[in-house]
């Protein structure tokens, strides 16, 4: 019990070092968690943070995504991180069905940002309806200020991506 109270200290302190943008001194910490405890969820899904945003490794990304999902199945971070992941590469299809699972199973879903993604994946493969819809699903459900802000900036992009016709189906649904 001892270790494990030392190791959620340690991954608190991982977490605040990227937080004021010292990833390097994270990933440490983090690569010195998982060769003690290689179960620890949360752990994998820093790292994988790390790999993916800040080295552009997407496979150790993926790699350390999937651990994170395996070890902690109830931390949605890990899921939600994923998502970004395989919409960045490209990977639509994966990421629907990703987060459609990650919707249906978790508890305490962050509804409004996969909806976002979703509505991000929409407007890439240009389906500008149904992004418009998910993008106000999305806002409709947030509380930030500044999430909301983006949403009404990512409405009325897709908006102006519209053709007529689909603007006028918008209007009358």
């Amino acid at each position: 019990m001892e270790n494990v109270s030392l190791y959620e200290n340690l991954f608190m302190k991982a977490d605040a070092l990227i937080s004021d943008g010292n990833s390097s001194e994270a990933k440490e910490i983090l690569e010195d968690i998982l060769a003690q405890c290689p179960d620890f969820g949360k752990a994998h899904n820093h790292l994988g943070w790390i790999h993916y945003n800040k080295l552009s490794n997407y496979d150790k990304g993926i790699y350390h995504y999937k651990l994170a999902m395996k070890f902690e199945p109830k931390y949605s971070a890990s899921y939600l991180n994923y998502a970004y992941l395989l919409v960045d590469l490209g990977r639509y299809k994966e990421a629907k069905e990703h987060i459609d699972f990650a919707i249906k199973t978790l508890e305490n879903v962050d509804y409004c940002n996969f909806y976002s993604e979703l509505g991000r994946i929409y407007e890439l493969e240009g389906n500008y309806i149904l992004a418009h819809n998910y993008y106000e699903k999305s806002k409709k459900l947030a509380f930030n200020p500044q999430f909301i802000e983006n949403m009404k900036t990512n409405i009325k992009r897709v908006y102006e991506k519209m053709s007529i016709f689909e603007k006028l189906k918008i209007k009358f649904n």
